[in-house]
């Protein structure tokens, strides 16, 4: 049973209240530093501290509401897990004092010219506010000196510890690229020994501190430490972000983006196992307080799916690049499949407001969120190579379209959560046997699909289009082979479904597929000689096998 209540005279609670004040202290520290300056002679890349200040005071600032809102386990949870990137953090900035010239850190200070800079007294609160950090850490691992409530077994541990292997791999590379030649770019493996050590230890941090929280048997440790991994990562990860899309002559790596998301990510995985177990039939009112119901669950996924098309259209309509020199950005062809992915995801977020019909297009909305993902992926090349090359820097439009994929994850949580719980309501169904007919479509649909993300939709003079093979944009290829992979589970899936929710997965499936087909009408104008490839033909065949087996799905519903 997850515990919420601590008496406040037990030795447990004092220390518990003496590690979130170091925290707070460390965090208050962390964030006055950048503002008085880390070194003399160099200022930063852009205005960096209210960004510092608000991943340094996150942290604490999230322990303090939990310890109001009555939940100290998951507080002392969260607090740990932040001592543990410290160690590394703290060596990291200790470069900065050692030789800030070897250290590339431009959202504390950026060279302009070949003179050393010195360390200034930020740099000292720096150090001090990561001692204080690795103090609360302390204090607060072994949940503040109480025993672990097991009444809980863990449950999808390898999923977060997948999500934290992913962002060490990307804080493994070049936080960002550089074509200045005063500002480096290096890695942890380019720093002296003390950067290396540190850079390190941050990366083994995410999947250790990960998995000691996914393992645990109590589940508010589990809720915490995630929780706290992601804002620690976030803190790691997003500065160097926000340098390569603000800074001029700087550009963004996969390795951040991949880092960031991960941090995204994480907070959802006890929401995975809550519908994990809510599938499985293994509810109780210990373990699972009672849910919204799904009325509630279809109008809060309607909001989020609605945000994310919002944030989808917007950034169509704003630039996705902005030029280094200044001058407009061109347009990108891709853009147009922004738009009608967008639509797409939009108008069923919309659907699901309406009581009569909430419940028979949630599950087209998995396939729109693909279809959504595709249609990114041709911008995300084109804006990486870009912003690579020093030539420009990821636009407004580029980050609203990043924005829309947490929003889209949460939405399919919520549709996820509500047809568990109409599962539970509706008890045991009788499954009834696929006729031969609708099992033909699918299987058709599934191998036109599989030969629409190998062959190219288009072809042009000197150019053809991406394709699920790995080629000049990987991207676009591990996006395809992604969209391929999870739409042959949903083909599965859909047999074991009931017949009008399988049509809907299926009727879904096809607005990806649509996408797809609609490269080359949507963007070949922008390819001199653009004739239609294999991809394109297979792409509508599989949409016809997708429709005509949902039609076929959504007849014996009615019968």
């Amino acid at each position: 049973m997850t515990r919420t209540e601590l008496d406040n005279q037990t030795p447990a609670a004092a220390r518990l209240r003496t590690s979130w004040a170091l925290a707070a202290a460390g965090a208050l520290l962390l964030a006055l530093g950048p503002l008085l300056g880390v070194v003399d002679g160099a200022e930063p890349a852009f205005t960096s501290w209210p960004l510092l200040a608000l991943l340094a005071l996150a942290p604490p600032v999230v322990a303090g509401v939990l310890l109001m809102r009555g939940r100290p386990f998951v507080a002392a949870g969260l607090i740990a897990a932040t001592g543990v990137f410290a160690v590394g953090r703290l060596l990291s900035d200790a470069q900065v004092f050692l030789d800030a010239m070897d250290v590339a850190r431009p959202e504390l200070f950026r060279p302009v010219t070949l003179v050393a800079v010195t360390p200034a007294l930020g740099v000292w609160l720096l150090i001090a506010g990561h001692l204080l950090t690795i103090a609360a850490g302390a204090l607060s691992a072994g949940r503040a000196g109480m025993p672990a409530d097991e009444s809980e077994p863990p449950t999808l541990v390898a999923v977060p510890v997948f999500f934290a292997l992913v962002a060490a791999v990307g804080l493994l590379g070049k936080p960002f690229v550089s074509n200045d030649p005063f500002q480096l770019d290096r890695s942890p493996w380019d720093l002296p020994a003390v950067g290396l050590v540190g850079g390190l230890l941050i990366a083994v941090a995410v999947p250790l501190a990960t998995a000691l929280a996914a393992s645990s048997p109590d589940p508010d440790t589990r809720e915490g430490g995630t929780l706290g991994v992601s804002l620690s990562l976030l803190a790691v990860v997003v500065p160097p972000l926000a340098a390569g899309t603000f800074a001029q002559g700087l550009g963004i790596t996969a390795g951040s983006v991949s880092a960031f998301t991960a941090a995204l990510l994480l907070p959802a995985v006890p929401l995975l196992g809550r519908t994990a177990r809510l599938k499985q039939g293994k509810r109780d009112a210990t373990r699972d307080p009672e849910l919204p119901t799904p009325k509630r669950m279809h109008v809060t996924a309607g909001v989020f799916a609605v945000l994310a098309a919002t944030a989808m259209l917007v950034g169509a309509f704003l630039p996705q690049l902005t030029l280094s020199t200044g001058g407009p950005a061109p347009d990108l062809a891709s853009v147009s499949l922004l738009w009608v992915a967008g639509l797409a995801f939009g108008v069923l977020g919309l659907l699901l407001f309406v009581p009569a019909v909430a419940a028979t297009v949630r599950p087209a909305l998995f396939g729109a969120f693909l279809a959504m993902q595709l249609a990114a992926a041709g911008i995300t090349k084109v804006v990486t190579a870009a912003s690579q090359l020093g030539v420009a820097q990821p636009g407004a439009g580029f980050w609203l379209m990043v924005v829309e994929v947490p929003l889209g994850l949460l939405a399919l949580t919520c549709t996820g959560l509500a047809a568990a719980v109409e599962r539970e309501n509706a008890g045991e169904v009788k499954k009834e046997q696929v006729p031969v007919a609708e099992l033909g479509a699918i299987l058709l649909a599934g191998l036109f699909a599989a030969g629409a993300f190998v062959l190219p939709t288009l072809r042009g003079d000197k150019y053809t289009s991406p394709t699920l093979l790995p080629d000049n944009d990987p991207a676009a290829s591990w996006t395809m082979l992604l969209c391929l992979t999870l739409l042959i589970i949903t083909l599965v899936t859909a047999f074991r479904s009931r017949p009008a929710r399988g049509a809907a997965s299926l009727a879904g499936l096809a607005l990806l597929m649509g996408v797809r087909a609609l490269e080359l009408p949507l963007t070949g104008d922008q390819v001199e000689g653009a004739v239609v490839a294999p991809g394109t033909w297979l792409a509508l065949a599989s949409i016809a096998a997708l429709l005509a087996a949902a039609g076929l799905m959504g007849s014996r519903a009615n019968r």
